[in-house]
């Protein structure tokens, strides 16, 4: 008499092979979800940065003059930067009040303005809005900048970011071309 096989489920080395394969295969999405998520709150701070612009620009038409601020909210009592929201408190709303700019609820990036009032820069004709963040939780601190320079006689100058004095962001890629009045993500600090 014949042996009956049977098919009772799947063999060791079956097994093994589909966990191997399972195994690459997250090894590969993971990272790229966590940079799409990280990716996601960044666009958190390009709103904010480009609407901080937009008030700027209406204050100077209104009052003829920029307006500087401070990076808010406060981040010490979250633990510093990092993945979590912070919540646009009192003072950040009354920091904020003169320019007529609050986000919408919680934030991820503490915003700033440096127009050359309180810190030094060479003109009051010119900000930079900065975004600081790091919402990818490596510990390292990003930047998404809005530099509005002043050109005068064809000499540029430009506000840095106040509270850590950041360069002007350089287009992706290019180690000369600067980003003016528009928002972007200043790739000497870290991307996120």
């Amino acid at each position: 008499m014949g042996r009956v096989r049977r098919n009772a489920g799947f063999t060791l080395i079956e097994l093994m092979i589909t966990v191997v394969l399972i195994g690459i295969l997250a090894a590969i999405a993971i990272p790229n979800f966590l940079a799409y998520q990280a990716k996601s709150r960044r666009a958190e701070a390009y709103a904010n940065v480009v609407s901080i612009a937009t008030s700027e620009l209406t204050l100077k038409a209104e009052s003829d003059n920029y307006f500087d601020a401070g990076p808010f909210p406060d981040s010490a009592p979250y633990g510093g930067l990092g993945t979590h929201k912070m919540t646009w408190d009192a003072a950040s709303v009354a920091e904020y009040a003169e320019l007529g700019w609050s986000p919408e609820g919680e934030v991820a990036y503490t915003y700033e303005v440096n127009a050359g009032i309180s810190s030094p820069c060479s003109c009051a004709t010119c900000f930079t809005a900065t975004a600081h963040g790091d919402v990818d939780g490596d510990g390292s601190r990003g930047a998404v900048m809005y530099v509005y320079p002043e050109e005068v006689a064809g000499v540029i100058t430009e506000c840095p970011s106040g509270m850590f004095a950041y360069g002007t962001p350089l287009r992706r890629g290019s180690v000369t071309e600067k980003v003016y009045k528009e928002a972007a993500v200043n790739y000497a600090v870290d991307e996120f």
